[in-house]
């Protein structure tokens, strides 16, 4: 048995939204190292989200641009070409924000993300690549999943063009943002994400996960954010945390308050990537939570008392 947590509103997840978050790929860029230096703008591709076609609807996630899959001075996105410059810095232009009157709280009990025992949640996961030649399969759920559980996410590609290459890499994510209730998510409440990883990725076998931030998220890309544009320096910075990869499952636990730069996270999300510079990767992940206080060690399951069907 695993750890009860309610799950985040499904009410959203459904075919429509899931294919808009894959026209974000056009525009968007994963960019930028952890310390909020470079970025690889690059200009991204259609992918393919859960088991559907991904949304045109207002409320989709990240970014498919380049970005490295190291933190710091290893990163190959501070020099890698695009639309993001080379800017520093994480800050978003002056004005009003896209979550001005439109921001969803999402409360304590609504923390579950996904343990791929169903598909019901699992419309909520998108997949990109930039790959030389068309190679992006779709997430698909895989038997024998993290912590004794039954399935898990699985996600890779081939061939993948690499900020170096002006290209903007792969990866994959979970759209957060509810179009019927706001264009952000504040995740105030909580302290942190967990989830469980296995695989490989890159030459240095890491991803670099990302909370896409509106200040950090461009105007003139989907979903629109705070920074002025994609050629901004701004644009693309997403505060950060670089994951080491290994063979067996492994269970990730990262506070938000580790994230760089700490300048661009608020609570005031719009999803979470976590990328690769490639030029391969073949990754599977399981178990994924908000956590308020301590991430749960083991299995997580919806509580299906108070929240909702599965």
């Amino acid at each position: 048995m695993g750890e009860k947590m309610n799950r985040i509103s499904t009410t959203w997840l459904t075919l429509g939204f899931v294919t808009s978050l894959f026209v974000v790929g056009t525009a968007c860029s994963s960019g930028g190292d952890d310390s909020g230096t470079g970025g690889a703008g690059g200009k991204g591709a259609t992918g393919t989200a859960g088991s559907s076609v991904i949304p045109t609807t207002a409320g989709s996630t990240s970014t498919a641009g380049s970005g490295s899959s190291t933190a710091g001075s290893s990163s190959t996105a501070g020099t890698g070409s695009g639309t993001a410059g080379s800017g520093t810095g994480g800050t978003a232009s002056a004005g009003p924000s896209v979550c001005d009157s439109m921001t969803f709280a999402l409360p304590v009990g609504e923390e579950f993300i996904d343990n791929f025992e169903t598909d019901t949640r699992f419309l909520g996961w998108y997949a990109f690549s930039d790959t030389t030649v068309p190679n992006m399969p779709k997430p698909e759920r895989v038997m024998m999943g993290a912590a004794s559980t039954g399935y898990a996410g699985h996600v890779h590609a081939t061939g993948i063009k690499s900020s170096k290459a002006m290209g903007y890499g792969a990866g994959f994510g979970f759209g957060l943002v509810d179009p019927a209730k706001g264009a952000c998510v504040d995740l105030t409440a909580f302290k942190g994400i967990s989830f469980w990883l296995k695989g490989t990725a890159g030459a240095d076998n890491t991803l670099k996960f990302q909370i896409v931030s509106p200040s950090t998220q461009p105007a003139d890309s989907m979903p629109v954010g705070d920074c002025a544009s994609s050629a901004a320096a701004c644009a693309f910075k997403h505060p950060a945390k670089t994951i080491t990869l290994t063979a067996d499952w492994k269970q990730v636990i990262i506070n938000f308050a580790d994230l760089a730069p700490a300048s661009a996270y608020t609570g005031k999300v719009l999803g979470f990537n976590m990328i690769t510079d490639g030029p391969d990767y073949d990754v599977e992940v399981d178990e994924a939570t908000f956590f308020t206080e301590t991430a749960p060690t083991g299995a997580v399951m919806p509580d299906l008392g108070t929240g909702g069907a599965p």
